[in-house]
Parts: structure tokens; sequence; C-alpha cells
């Protein structure tokens, strides 16, 4: 059985690399990283990309995360073409405008719907309409194909907007669509009763993983582990084989398939630039993941383990194998090895 850890944000971003990382010994994973192959290769697509990729979907102008993602929260997506419209918070930084994706508010399926309904009442002459089939997850169906390219919402959450926006020859026609719905839910009457009892108001939505349903490659005999909603999506899509993440990498001991597990403890801390949180997500993972795995591989249980970081520039991948575990020189501290 081989495992594979796809650990986003494994490596943290530039700007809190130094106080993430300072202090820092987790002997397992030092070890595993110490004592493996590592290799790099260019990026497309971050963890999305990597996922499809994967599991054989087909990138189009994006890779089409919504009509996916459409299929496992119970929509049709029939031949049409469809772009995720997650609901986001956009919030003033001096003069730029920084991300609030929806893991940070909450909304009931009333008020996603009451959005929606303005939405379709406004651009129903555009040729949009907007499906909120979850309070967090909504879909935007075009009558035409555009002309762009998008970043996913993960790329972009706890960033400013500019470099993140749609790409393409219709490109400035939807920054200006974004700034009109900017406008048209900043008078709605919800969003006052929301800022009135302290939660965030959804000023915006957030157009990405655009494309017609794919074709794809069913998938081997690998087995997902994972709570990300994209990912298992994907792998229903492949009829792939897939189960929540389980707390502590001895639950996988017993499978004979071999294993994808995608561990997204240190997501939300590193967009968000919480360096106690992605501190605090690391130990876990050491605790839970990397001592038990590390010990499973000098067993033999496990014949070979990759650790995998999809990064935006780059695919950063270790690879470690139980003989490869006696070089014991091979040694680095945790900021020289990421």
């Amino acid at each position: 059985m081989l495992i594979t850890l796809l650990i986003p944000d494994l490596i943290p971003p530039p700007e809190m690399r130094d106080a993430a990382l300072g202090g820092l010994a987790p002997p397992a994973l030092q070890t595993l990283l110490a004592r493996a192959d590592r290799t790099t290769a260019p990026a497309e697509g971050g963890l999305d990309g990597w996922l499809c990729r994967a599991f054989g979907v087909d990138k189009q102008q994006d890779w089409p995360i919504a009509p996916v993602t459409l299929l496992a929260d119970g929509g049709e997506p029939g031949k049409d073409y469809w772009l995720r419209a997650d609901p986001v918070h956009l919030r003033a930084t001096r003069d730029k405008l920084m991300l609030v994706d929806s893991g940070a508010f909450q909304l009931t399926q009333s008020e996603a719907e009451t959005y929606a309904q303005a939405f379709n009442a406004h651009f129903s002459a555009e040729g949009f309409t907007l499906y909120p089939l979850r309070p967090d997850r909504w879909y935007l169906k075009l009558d035409q194909p555009p002309a762009l390219t998008t970043q996913p919402v993960t790329a972009v959450t706890g960033k400013h907007l500019d470099p993140y926006l749609p790409q393409g020859a219709d490109g400035l026609k939807w920054h200006r669509l974004y700034n009109e719905i900017q406008m048209l839910f900043f008078s709605l009457p919800l969003n006052d009763a929301r800022e009135a009892r302290g939660e965030l108001t959804v000023n915006s939505i957030w157009l990405w993983g655009g494309g017609t349903p794919p074709r794809i490659t069913p998938a081997g005999t690998t087995r997902l582990w994972a709570n990300d909603p994209t990912a298992c999506a994907i792998a229903l899509f492949a009829a792939c084989p897939n189960a929540p993440l389980p707390h502590h990498a001895t639950a996988l001991a017993d499978s004979t398939d071999d294993a994808l597990v995608l561990a997204g403890h240190l997501r939300g801390a590193a967009q968000y630039g919480d360096i106690i949180g992605w501190r605090e997500g690391l130990q876990q993972l050491e605790t839970d993941w990397f001592a038990p795995l590390l010990a499973m591989l000098k067993a033999g249980k496990v014949p070979a383990l990759r650790i995998i970081v999809p990064g935006a520039a780059e695919i950063v991948e270790w690879r470690v194998t139980r003989g490869m575990l006696l070089k014991f020189w091979r040694r680095g501290s945790l900021a020289g090895l990421l």
C-alpha cells in the first residue's frame, strides 16, 4: 500500500515563514523529509489542478470544478457552462479589497436564496442564473461560455483581489460585473440585518472553476481520505472510493488500497496569516500522522510514503521508503528541509 499525504501549505507563505518555522523541530517529519528524495515540478492550478490531474479531469479554460461539485451537490449540470459563484465578504484595507471566504461566516439556506433572487432579478437579461444549492456553494449558469480564466477561491482567500481577477478577452466585462454585484448586494436589507447582528455581510461572489461537464478517466485502486468538498466531489465523479479523513494514521493500517490522504490542517491558518494556528496544526499532524506513519514505515507495514505540497508556483514532493530510513547521515532543520 502506497500512502500519499497531500498537505496544502506545509511550506508556509513567505511572509510568515520565519515566524512559523522558528524553533520548530518535529522529529518524525524531519526524519521523513531528510531521508526522502525531493523533487519539484511546475504547478498549474494549485491543489485543485493537482487533484484534477490525479483523477483524470482535463483542463478546459479553467479546471472545471463547477460542474463537478454541482453534481456532488445534487444539481444537474447537463451540457451547460457553469461557474462556481461562492458568497464572499470583501473587506476594504486602505486602497485595496481583501477577500474573506464563506468559511469565516455562516449563512442559512434562506439567506442564500434571498441573495440569489436579487441577483437573478437584476441580471436576468444577461443570460445568467444563480443557483444557491448550498448556503456556502453557489453556481452560476451561463447561456454562452465566456472567454475567461479564473482563480480558485482558495487561492484568493485572505489576499488582495487585484492579481486574481478574471483574465481573458472577456476579463474587463467581468471586472465590471463584480462592481455591479457589489453595489447590488450593498443595497439589500438582508445585509443591513446581518450587519446589525454583528455578522459579516455577503457583499460579492467569487467566480471560478468554470467549465462544462468533463470526460474523466476512472481511478484505479486508490482510495481518497478527505474532508475537503472539492476533493470528495472529484473522487465521486471519478468513481473513486472515498471516506472522511480519519483522526489518526493508524486507521489506514488495514487498508489494501493505495491511500491518498488530503490533510487540510494548515490551510485556513496559512490563508489568513495565523502563525499560532499554523504551528498548532503542524503539531497535530506530527502527532496524528507523521509519527505513526514513520513507525508504520519502519515496521514494513507501508512500503513507501509520499508527501506532496501543491503550491501556487510549484509542486514539491518527497518520497521515502523503508530502506531510505537507513540513510541516517541525511539530516537538516525543518526550515532547511522545507
